[in-house]
């Protein structure tokens, strides 16, 4: 679960290494978000002279998480990282190329086409 002041690592080749969470999309009450859930970041560390410089705002997905998630079949998955996929408008990443598995269980299925290596 992922949770404010929360530190992920972006999967999509923009030259970000590390960002914050500072807001969860869904509610001023909003305690922790799951995979395919929305959220606004803080980049924090980045590759010198990228594009997208320190302190920048953006929107993001996350989609994969360290907790443990049942799947239909009563089988459990889960991942070695909490990571996202910065987002440009509407549902498009900023990188082309994502680096890693991701999990199936995107709900946005428009935003599922655009990734091949979905677990």
């Amino acid at each position: 679960m992922i949770q404010k002041e929360s530190n992920l690592k972006p999967i999509d080749k923009c030259g970000v290494w590390s960002v914050r969470v500072f807001h969860l999309y869904g509610g001023s009450f909003r305690r922790n978000s799951t995979i395919s859930n929305f959220i606004k970041i803080s980049v924090k560390k980045t590759r010198a002279n990228n594009w997208i410089p320190k302190k920048t705002k953006l929107k993001s997905i996350i989609v994969t998480l360290k907790k443990e998630i049942l799947k239909i079949d009563g089988s459990y998955i889960k991942f070695r990282s909490n990571n996202t996929v910065l987002l440009k408008k509407r549902l498009t990443p900023k990188g082309k190329i994502l680096l890693g598995p991701v999990s199936i269980n995107l709900k946005r299925k428009r935003f599922l086409s655009s990734f091949c290596g979905a677990i």
